[in-house]
């Protein structure tokens, strides 16, 4: 086994890692490669950030990178002997402390990866649960009812710093545990840039914005909110179940063939907002961090172990 930078080259072979652990794990591909090369993209100077390990026959067994201490994306073939899993999570989780990153995620279940991490002094401090459901005719999503005075509009280019502003200082979005504090410019790269506007919700109040729900639909037909704010002055009047289902519709008549979202385990107001509307519970990730080190990220950029993005 040896180690080098990863490169743009090798997407194709990281998509096809990733792809192999979706369908173990998830029973099929979940990210494409245009989705992949997204979180790339961000992980600058990418010889610095970035690492591949290499079998001896040329093969790819894991690749990594990471962006900030919080955002790591990984992808570790699944089927390599346990022996060499072990040998490429030590390997990994040496790489991750050497460069100061200080939060990783594990799908609950992978036992490999989790026994590495207790090896290496990391410990689970938080849950986020990413709740699915296929969109189906035994499934209807009730009409969002707004409150008095309150319209709706697709997310602009003249919108999209208001935006911004409302999601981390209005609403604080990044006081929630395992969210994460983002700048304009990494918000919008992850978020906005490329979507479809008419996916994206925000809702006013004459022209005061009082919130909004962000999000695409994934190359495997998942309909993703990824981001739903509303100011914390104005949370619990029915504006943020009216987003939420107002962007699920819209994912609908986007052809999403399913609707999901990602939610931290200790966010108990929005999970059962969530679960209330109808989704479930699909899947757990565990965040891990050193004994001495906090703060992670929940929102789903693409798939895979560990990814930003839940």
């Amino acid at each position: 086994m040896r180690a080098r930078p990863v490169s743009p080259d090798d997407l194709p072979a990281v998509t096809a890692l990733q792809a192999a652990f979706d369908t173990h794990w998830f029973g099929a591909q979940e990210s494409d490669e245009s989705e992949i090369k997204q979180v790339l993209e961000l992980a600058v100077p990418l010889d610095e950030r970035s690492r591949a390990l290499v079998a001896d026959d040329g093969g790819l067994l894991a690749a990594t990178w990471w962006w900030s201490p919080d955002d790591v994306f990984l992808s570790v073939r699944h089927d390599a002997p346990e022996v060499v899993r072990r040998d490429v999570f030590d390997d990994l989780l040496a790489w991750y402390a050497a460069c100061g990153v200080h939060s990783v995620e594990a799908l609950a279940g992978d036992d490999a990866f989790a026994a590495a991490l207790d090896r290496h002094g990391w410990e689970h401090w938080l849950s986020s649960f990413e709740l699915l459901r296929e969109v189906s005719p035994d499934w209807q999503l009730p009409e969002p009812v707004w409150p008095d005075a309150v319209t709706v509009t697709d997310l602009g280019p003249d919108a999209e710093r208001a935006t911004h502003e409302l999601i981390y200082d209005r609403a604080r979005w990044a006081t929630v545990p395992g969210h994460g504090n983002r700048g304009f410019e990494e918000w919008r790269h992850l978020f906005v840039a490329g979507e479809p506007a008419d996916q994206q919700v925000l809702a006013w109040r004459g022209e005061e914005l009082v919130g909004a729900a962000l999000g695409k639909i994934f190359s495997d037909g998942s309909g993703w909110v990824a981001q739903l704010a509303v100011p914390q002055e104005l949370q619990k009047q029915g504006i943020g179940r009216a987003l939420l289902l107002e962007a699920f519709r819209r994912r609908v008549a986007g052809g999403a063939k399913r609707l999901g979202l990602g939610v931290s385990a200790e966010n108990s107001h929005a999970l059962g907002l969530y679960l209330g509307v109808g989704l479930q519970v699909d899947r757990e990730w565990r965040k891990y961090r050193p004994a001495s080190s906090a703060g992670a990220t929940s929102e789903r950029v693409a798939g895979g172990a560990g990814s930003a993005g839940s």
